[in-house]
């Protein structure tokens, strides 16, 4: 069998990666990303564990806005 290669250029194939559908986006990802299952299961926790941190300071996350929440997150971090 007879190999092929094919030069497209860059923004072509970003062009053809964005029209894909999400399940696939994600499967090239993690295909390109081997450490994605790492990276998600991080990310969770961290969603996790500030939506706790909130509530344990009578905070809704889902409530607050951009600012609210960088400012949160700011305040915590320096917290003595």
């Amino acid at each position: 069998m007879e190999t092929i290669t094919l030069e497209i250029p860059e923004a072509q194939l970003v062009e053809w990666v964005q029209r894909l559908s999400p399940s696939v986006k994600q499967s090239v990802l993690r295909a390109l990303i081997p450490e994605m299952d790492a990276l998600e299961q991080l990310l969770q926790y961290g969603d996790e564990r500030i939506r706790s941190v909130s509530a344990q300071r009578g905070i809704d996350w889902d409530s607050l806005n951009e600012q609210q929440r960088e400012k949160l997150i700011n305040d915590i971090l320096h917290e003595a």
